[in-house]
């Protein structure tokens, strides 16, 4: 029988090694087992054939000890709170290593937008906005972008959201295009995370990356079994 993989049963037992290995209290690592707040929301939107689909929203806020709550919003087929929990769970330790002050967080939707209009995704991202805008803020939870949402996606929440205050918010999230606030180097800022993670771990294991300048202008259907950096 397959092992069931459960994200969010990881991320705990991962917490329980550490916490072990600390020597870290009872009370505070059972603090850390469980999120301070998961929000679970039906959003209903008008589809362009007339009918409405209710679709199910997540929102989990971790920990916000060392400031407001921060992560993505993933919207997939297969999206499940288990997930969200456990990416929370591993935002709030990342931005606690590096110092960074902000607690961990993360959001998803159930659906697939590879089958939806531009209309009915902006209508998705408005409603998602409506449901949880009460419990995120530049002081309290700041959404970005994650699976299979976009900048335009991050630009219609802010937008709803700052509708909802009543005054324009561009602190309310992160990734949005760069004509309303967003950052320079955004786009490509996780996959350049990774690679100096892979650098630094290379180095650490003794292993020697070749640049190969010719990869950089290799069309993406022509094979190459050479391990370069």
């Amino acid at each position: 029988m397959a092992e069931e993989l459960n994200p969010f049963a990881i991320a705990q037992k991962q917490l329980d090694e550490v916490a072990e290995i600390m020597g870290l209290d009872e009370s505070t690592h059972q603090m850390l087992r469980e999120p301070m707040r998961t929000l679970i929301v039906s959003i209903p939107v008008k589809m362009d054939d007339g009918t409405v689909k209710v679709f199910t929203g997540f929102r989990v806020q971790y920990n916000d000890a060392l400031g407001p709550t921060k992560g993505g919003i993933r919207w997939h087929p297969s999206e499940t709170l288990d997930t969200v929990k456990a990416l929370a769970a591993w935002m709030t330790w990342k931005t606690a290593v590096v110092g960074i002050p902000y607690g961990g967080g993360k959001g998803g939707i159930i659906c697939n937008p590879k089958e939806m209009s531009d209309g009915e995704k902006e209508r998705l991202a408005r409603g998602y906005i409506r449901a949880i805008g009460r419990f995120i803020g530049p002081e309290k939870d700041i959404p970005a972008p994650d699976v299979y949402t976009t900048p335009q996606i991050m630009a219609w929440m802010m937008d709803e959201y700052s509708k909802l205050m009543g005054y324009n918010t561009p602190g309310v999230i992160t990734g949005k295009p760069h004509n309303v606030g967003g950052s320079k180097g955004r786009e490509d800022a996780t996959a350049r995370g990774g690679m100096f993670v892979l650098r630094e771990a290379a180095k650490f294991l003794g292993i020697k990356l070749v640049e190969n300048k010719e990869n950089l202008h290799r069309p993406p259907h022509e094979p190459n079994n050479q391990n370069v950096l």
